[in-house]
Formats: structure tokens, C-alpha cells, sequence
């Protein structure tokens, strides 16, 4: 199981990563990365990756992605936890993170009941989940440096989606259910969430936490694949409660949904009036043979305008298909179904 994440490619990865390998790119830079499920798609068939996305959430999922290509042995925690005879390292770390005693901390104070004691009752996550939460995260902390990359970002995703199976929410942060779903009640408990299973074919890959513009400038790659936010939808805000636990900086909240300040990363291509010049400057400083963008007909850029943006540039073709739309609620749309739409813009 992995996170519900708002444009989420994995219902998609035939349709997006079949063009991309037709063009024959021996590397791509996965600009928005989001849960990393292309990346990790376009690495299987044997394609060096640099993924990007400015969410910490997202970065964290791409390297536990991509820098873990076969199983970790956590060789450094062999002082630290017992390892049973015919189990693995992972298997062990696991076991001990989810034999954590709990304890009352930030997540407990801030995101269940007991924030009632701050004057508001938040319901994103039962009291014992919490407590269990704080505990585990402390304890990934403290290993840190006993951890590779890799290994750090695996068990902290195993966290996210553990955290995102007994979560009191629709599918994202913005606000909490006000009553408990039966899935919330359940007792956290990390498992192996099974990406480790997909061979990543080849080495050499980057994992970046920047804005898209600063990593394009970084990347020697082949190929851009962009897939921006189409909607007003921010992602700092509707997914506060996970980047604040893969980042563990503990923020200031207000409200009764307790949403920290997310303004200061805020992506131009939420706002309709905004998003036309993001992909335009994005598009204008490439210098790679091919451009790969993911859009959708909900998006604040209109079909016409994408394709003008990317014609200014060079030779453009394009496939849709019919996709289910996402929803939070029963009544968040009357449309069943959205268009989303591949465009391949091969730079003259």
C-alpha cells in the first residue's frame, strides 16, 4: 500500500513511461517527482534518474526508491537491535521500531485528542497512535547515523505509509474526519510496503529537495519529465502532517485543523494566473532533446495554452486517456472522469 497522493501516476505508468522509452533517453529528471512511482517505473527499464520534488515528503519517497536497489542489510544497527536467526536486517529494524514504547510527544499533543489540553480537539490520529508515532520517529532519528540514505528513507517511509493507513482523514491533511473511521482505529504498524520488490536496473541515480528550476539547472540528463500541480490544491498544505513527520522540525500550527504556515512554499502552478508563465520558464530554460509533461483538462492551464507554450519551443505531440477522478468526498465533483494527457515536446 502506498499514500493517496493528489495526481499520483501510478494508474497511469503505461501510458506515461511507454512514450518516454519509445524515445530511446538513457536518463531523465523526474522534476516533480510527487510519490515517485515514474521515476521508479522509468528506472526498471533500465533508465538513470534524477528525481526532484520540493516536498521533503516526496524527495524521502524517491530515495527510498531509487538508492535502495537491493534489499538493505542495516549492517550499522547489528549492535543496536537483535536480528533472529533466518531474519533480515530489515525485517529486525522493523520489528524493533514497531516494539517502540510509546510516548507522549509532538504529534500526540498536536494531531490527536489530547491537543484538547491547547484548546482544540484534533482528530487526525487516535491518542495511542500518536504516542506510538512520536516513539517510533524518535527512535528512526537516533539510528540516523548508524543508517545510509537509503535505509533512512525506507524506514521513513514505511512510517508514512503505515501513518497514512490509520489516518482520521479523506485521503488528504487539509482537515480531519469528526468521527473515527474503523481504518483509524487500528494500531500502527510498519511492514515492509513493497517497492523494494522492482529491480532498479541500473546505478548512478540523484535524489533532490529543490524547487523544479533549480534542479533543471543542475541536471545533465536526456529528457525532462514534468508533472506539476494542475490545480489550486497546495500541496504543502494537504499533505502537512506527512512532510512534518519525514521532516521532524515540529512547526508552530494554528486553526482547528492545524495547519502550520505552508505559504513560503506555495507552487506558482496553483494559481490560474501564475501557472502559464511556470511552465513557460521552465520550458524556456531547458536544454535537453526531449520534454515530457503530464497535464490534465482540470489544470489552471488550458489545452490551447500548453500547447502554445511548448510550440514555442518546437515539434509537439500529445495522447490522452480517460482517468477516474479522484475524490475526497462523495460531493467534491459532479465530474466522473478527467482527461489527462501526455505531451512530448522535442526541442528544435
Amino acid at each position: 500500500m502506498s499514500i493517496e497522493y493528489l495526481g499520483n501516476k501510478s494508474r497511469l505508468l503505461d501510458f506515461v513511461v511507454r512514450p518516454i522509452v519509445r524515445a530511446r533517453v538513457g536518463s531523465v529528471a523526474d522534476l516533480f517527482c510527487g510519490t515517485a512511482s515514474v521515476s521508479r517505473a522509468l528506472s526498471a527499464e533500465g533508465i538513470r534518474i534524477v528525481a526532484n520534488d520540493h516536498m521533503t515528503l516526496c524527495a524521502t519517497l524517491a530515495e527510498a526508491t531509487l538508492l535502495t536497489a537491493r534489499r538493505p542489510s542495516f549492517s550499522g544497527l547489528s549492535g543496536v537491535i537483535a536480528v533472529r536467526t533466518g531474519q533480515s536486517g530489515y525485517d529486525a529494524a522493523l520489528a524493533a521500531l514497531n516494539s517502540a514504547k510509546p510516548r507522549a510527544g509532538y504529534f500526540h499533543r498536536t494531531y490527536s485528542p489530547a491537543s484538547a489540553a491547547a484548546g482544540v480537539k484534533r482528530m487526525y490520529l487516535t491518542e495511542a497512535n500518536a504516542a506510538k508515532i512520536d516513539a517510533v520517529r524518535a527512535k528512526i532519528e537516533h539510528w540516523t547515523p548508524l543508517l545510509s540514505r537509503g535505509e533512512r528513507a525506507l524506514l521513513l517511509r514505511d512510517l508514512v505509509v503505515a501513518v497514512s493507513r490509520i489516518s482520521n482523514t479523506a485521503g488528504t491533511y487539509g482537515c480531519y474526519l469528526k468521527q473515527w473511521k474503523p481504518r483509524s482505529l487500528q494500531p500502527l504498524l510498519l511492514q515492509q510496503s513493497g517497492w523494494t520488490s522492482m529491480a532498479v536496473r541500473r546505478s548512478g541515480h540523484q535524489v533532490h529537495c529543490q524547487e523544479a528550476s533549480d534542479a533543471l539547472a543542475q541536471a545533465d540528463v536526456d529528457a525532462l519529465y514534468l508533472d506539476p500541480p494542475y490545480t489550486k490544491r497546495q500541496y504543502a498544505a494537504y499533505y502537512h502532517l506527512l512532510e512534518t513527520l519525514v521532516r521532524d522540525d515540529r512547526p508552530v500550527v494554528s486553526g482547528s485543523t492545524g495547519l502550520p504556515r505552508w505559504q513560503d512554499r506555495a507552487s506558482e502552478f496553483c494559481y490560474r494566473r501564475r501557472a502559464p508563465q511556470a511552465l513557460d520558464g521552465l520550458i524556456a530554460h531547458a536544454d535537453v532533446p526531449h520534454i515530457f509533461l503530464s497535464y490534465s483538462d482540470e489544470g489552471q492551464i488550458p489545452h490551447a495554452l500548453v500547447l502554445e507554450i511548448l510550440r514555442s519551443r518546437g515539434r509537439v505531440i500529445w495522447w490522452e486517456r480517460k482517468l477516474a477522478r479522484y475524490r475526497s468526498n462523495s460531493k467534491a465533483s459532479v465530474r466522473g472522469s478527467v482527461t489527462e494527457r501526455l505531451y512530448h515536446l522535442a526541442l528544435d
